[in-house]
């Protein structure tokens, strides 16, 4: 008797464990197609010329020492019209905010079916209704840019990373972004601009001679 009950009662506890474990995946799963809280950013056509006609004054600046700025709408919208549009990066509706102190967020949308290409589960995308392959899911990513000159690169260190509202390990950036938005995160830099930051809503480039 005494037996069966331990096993009634080990059975018990497996059951209220797996109960637990169904619950968080399907909490966690809820929490994946969430949207999450996203601030406005306003951006016009006239932004991203704006955008490309600094650029131009900054590659020919090499003689002379300046600061070069973008404004937050100035970057979105030559991120969305120029970068992602010309370069086939999987990612919708990108939304940057520069909160200063050479750290940004970022904002955008991937299909699930894109998502479970980049995780090799192509074949469970293809057994999802057609609803489901085309939902579009937010990703998160937080960060700070950093110029090495050692390399002549800048670059983008990922130190925060969501899937709706569920937060992920940041190892797992290189699984969500696609190979041509992991391209971003290393950027060549001509000599002759000494650093790039972030400020409270504008990118800065500073040019000196070297």
């Amino acid at each position: 008797m005494k037996l069966g009950c331990s096993g009634c009662l080990g059975f018990l506890v497996l059951l209220g464990l797996a109960s637990l474990l169904l619950w968080g995946a399907v909490a966690a799963g809820a929490r994946v197609l969430a949207t999450p809280d996203l601030a406005v950013v306003a951006f016009s056509p006239g932004d991203g010329a704006r955008a490309q006609q600094k650029l131009f004054v900054l590659a020919r600046a090499s003689r002379r020492t300046e600061t070069v700025t973008l404004s937050e709408a100035e970057v979105n919208a030559l991120l969305t019209r120029h970068l992602v549009e010309a370069r086939g990066i999987r990612l919708v509706a990108p939304r940057a905010r520069l909160i200063g102190r050479d750290r940004f967020l970022l904002d955008s949308q991937r299909p699930l079916h894109s998502l479970l290409d980049e995780l090799s589960m192509g074949v469970l995308a293809d057994a999802l209704p057609e609803r489901w392959r085309t939902r579009l899911l937010w990703i998160h990513l937080g960060g700070r840019v950093h110029t090495d000159r050692d390399r002549d690169q800048l670059r983008i260190e990922i130190d925060e990373l969501a899937v709706g509202r569920q937060r992920l390990p940041v190892t797992l950036v290189r699984l969500v972004l696609d190979p041509a938005s992991l391209g971003l995160l290393r950027w060549p830099l001509p000599a002759h601009i000494d650093h790039v930051g972030i400020e409270p809503g504008r990118l800065v480039f500073r040019v000196g001679e070297r």
